[in-house]
């Protein structure tokens, strides 16, 4: 069956809306939605399947933000034989879309007022305007919770942050609770820049707070982004302050901040006191330096020589040192078996935290060389 010319001409214009859509989208994934704490994690669904269909005349995409530890869902429909219009928009928050008026929406969200289809940018612009717009919502429901008040408040006051280091969601109902999410002034400016340039992204800590009734009981969960868990571990691993009844909000935040800046300096020193144990040894050792980690400090080869006899020195500081002892393994020159050069572990070398590097090394090196006399007979018994 052949087109009209007026068919071809609509179905030329609704392919051309349809790829100007699929750059406006793309534009959303590639540089992400701001305004959120965690917008530039929102999900898009919907793409593909609307846009490699033809004939159809409409486009539906659902974009999932996450908001305050939850999650804000807005539905767009396009009306591809008509880009020159705004998409008709609804959202996973009813109570929000029945609150709103067609008069507030013009004045928050100014987008609607000059569609521009043409702009690479107009999808996000929306989106942004649409997450503001809900975010003020939510703080003009905060006005009539007053605990929840109180504590946002105190939030701000307290730790000297913005409104936008704090996304909330006021409960609806009993089914739905309260919830905050607070980005955490965290500060890694005086780590060395070595510890954490594996992990370039964003220095985030989130604290997700979800009230259990209106008396203001809550659960706490913490969010830390990959830079600041490569640094002090992932937060599963972090144990958090226990929340007794009567938990203080304000108290509790100052608590954990207090916490992960803790772990952060325990990181800085640990980083100082290896840079300090890495010099004493080659200081105490000299030429016997075959290698060592010059960046993070973390380990260093020696060859040694007893009475003729040669053998290797591994000393690796983990992540814990000074806490956590150096480990020490003999390696022979001579004898292998079959997993290669025979080697063995110092056990029982004298060390203790608070010694100065002078000392840590002066003594690894007096147990070294008490216990290389067996380290030469096992492996000449066992490996000749």
């Amino acid at each position: 069956m052949k087109l009209s010319v007026m068919d071809k001409l609509l179905k030329t214009e609704q392919d051309r809306s349809r790829k100007q859509l699929l750059r406006q989208l793309e534009y959303v994934k590639r540089n992400g939605l701001p305004g959120g704490l965690c917008s530039d994690l929102a999900e898009i669904t919907g793409v593909t399947e609307c846009l490699v269909m033809s004939g159809r005349h409409e486009s539906e995409v659902i974009i999932k933000i996450p908001f305050a530890g939850s999650t804000f869902t807005v539905y767009l429909l396009f009306y591809l034989k008509e880009p020159w219009m705004p998409p008709e928009f609804s959202f996973s928050d009813t109570c929000f879309m029945s609150a709103i008026t067609t008069k507030e929406l013009e004045e928050q969200v100014l987008v609607l007022n000059n569609w521009n289809c043409t702009e690479e940018d107009l999808v996000a612009q929306l989106l942004h305007q649409l997450l503001q717009f809900y975010k003020q919502h939510q703080l003009t429901k905060l006005e009539s919770d007053d605990v929840l008040q109180f504590e946002y408040q105190s939030l701000l006051n307290t730790l000297k942050i913005g409104d936008g280091d704090i996304e909330v969601i006021v409960s609806n109902s009993r089914s739905q609770p309260s919830s905050m999410l607070i980005r955490l002034p965290l500060s890694l400016q005086d780590v060395p820049p070595v510890l954490v340039d594996a992990n370039p992204g964003q220095t985030t800590a989130m604290l997700q707070i979800v009230f259990q009734s209106a008396e203001g009981v809550f659960i706490p969960k913490l969010h830390l982004s990959p830079r600041v868990e490569n640094l002090i571990g992932g937060s599963n691993l972090l144990a958090l302050p226990s929340v007794p009844p009567g938990t203080c909000l304000v108290d509790y935040v100052e608590r954990v901040l207090e916490l992960l800046e803790q772990k952060v300096r325990r990181c800085i020193l640990a980083f100082e006191m290896r840079k300090q144990f890495i010099a004493q040894v080659l200081c105490q050792f000299g030429c016997a330096v075959i290698e060592y980690d010059a960046k993070k400090f973390s380990k260093i080869i020696l060859m040694c020589e007893v009475k003729d006899f040669h053998f290797l020195i591994f000393v690796t500081l983990d992540a814990l040192f000074p806490q956590q002892s150096p480990k020490v393994v003999l390696q022979s020159l001579y004898h292998n078996n079959s997993k290669g050069p025979f080697s063995m572990e110092v056990k029982d070398i004298p060390f203790h935290s608070h010694w100065n590097s002078e000392e840590m090394v002066l003594r690894m090196k007096e147990g070294v060389m008490s216990k290389v006399g067996n380290f030469q007979t096992t492996s000449v018994r066992n490996f000749s």
